[in-house]
């Protein structure tokens, strides 16, 4: 047993620590990464190239979720703070 609790806690130790502010960096680049491949899928189906419709259609919605996503994820970190800012201390 106290081999397990040795174990965890080293891996609990080994385990590399995120900041925050590199996940919501890596999060937006990814974002705009598939807005841009949307936009680029978009276009060249407007030129006249040959891309499959379901392909710029599947473009468009992955953009279209993960966008969604940011913002619920922005409107929930805003109104987290403005309860905080209500707070009295």
């Amino acid at each position: 047993m106290d081999a397990l609790r040795l174990n965890a806690a080293e891996q609990t130790a080994a385990a590399p620590t995120t900041d925050f502010s590199t996940v919501v960096g890596q999060g937006l680049s990814h974002l705009d990464g598939r807005l841009q491949a949307a936009d680029a899928a978009t276009q060249a189906l407007a030129s006249g190239q040959n891309v499959p419709v379901h392909e710029v259609m599947i473009a468009m919605e992955q953009a279209r979720m993960e966008l969604t996503f940011a913002v619920e994820v922005r409107n929930r970190l805003f109104e987290s703070y403005q309860e905080l800012a209500r707070m009295q201390l």
